[in-house]
């Protein structure tokens, strides 16, 4: 058996994938997909998944596409040490929160990430790559949204809005971590598998005070993050490469005039 992850570390996404097969204890190979240079528009990957997005797990070779689906797909076909609660109103509670990361949080994520991420990369390029890599995206939104973000970086109205659903999404977090230590009831599950990388972004982000402030999620964070297979933290399974390219792009955002949009309380 041999498993394999097409993945862009730190994309949420992929890390929801990744962070499940840590969790069931299962060993896979790791292919590193730059976003921030469009491999995942090259043909090699297209051929992995033609809507050209991380992640992609192959299964002996066998592609599947779409990272809530992936979550499933590796707990059906790998049910030991199960991700999903046993009772029918916890399956409830938890496709309730993927349903609300595909819908709601991972949408807005690009606000946050993208100037972060991949807008100081392309500052140093030429206009007329840059104009290359727009052209080439599939998603007409998509494109302009990154115009947008690429012109203004985290002064965007997009970060703003980005800031807002992260919040929203802490707020009715806090409130079922009120009354259950996971997301989904008594046990851990693909609930907090799908919420955890992002707030692990946030956190590398250096604007973990975004979620500090809610008592409940703050909590759910450290035990989530303490779990064994995470060896001390989810960021030890990113490459230290990657975390170096990460650390270098906060430092050329502030220097190119970005705004602080974490608020202070």
């Amino acid at each position: 058996m041999t498993i394999e992850v097409y993945n862009y570390p730190l994309s949420p996404c992929g890390e929801k994938v990744r962070f499940a097969l840590a969790e069931k204890e299962l060993a896979f190979v790791d292919h590193h997909v730059d976003l921030g240079s469009k491999d995942n528009l090259k043909p090699g990957f297209l051929r992995l998944n033609p809507k050209g997005l991380v992640p992609v797990l192959l299964d002996d070779g066998v592609a599947v596409a779409d990272s809530t689906v992936i979550l499933e797909y590796i707990e059906d076909r790998w049910p030991d040490r199960p991700l999903r609660p046993a009772d029918p109103l916890g399956r409830a509670r938890m496709r309730r929160w993927t349903k609300h990361v595909d819908e709601v949080l991972h949408p807005a994520w690009p606000g946050i990430a993208w100037p972060i991420l991949v807008r100081p990369k392309w500052l140093a390029k030429p206009a007329t790559e840059v104009e290359a890599m727009l052209a080439a995206l599939l998603d007409p939104r998509r494109r302009e949204r990154q115009k947008r973000m690429f012109d203004q970086g985290l002064a965007a109205q997009d970060a703003r809005e980005s800031i807002a659903v992260f919040i929203a999404t802490c707020e009715e977090m806090e409130i079922q971590l009120a009354g259950t230590p996971w997301l989904a009831g008594e046990d851990f599950s693909l609930a907090d598998v799908a919420l955890l990388p992002y707030l692990v972004a946030v956190e590398i982000f250096d604007l973990a005070r975004l979620y500090q402030r809610f008592t409940n999620v703050a909590r759910w964070y450290a035990a989530a993050c303490a779990r064994s297979c995470f060896k001390g933290h989810p960021r030890t399974m990113l490459p230290a490469k990657r975390l170096q390219e990460i650390e270098a792009s906060l430092v050329r955002s502030a220097r190119q005039g970005s705004v602080n949009l974490a608020p202070n309380t």
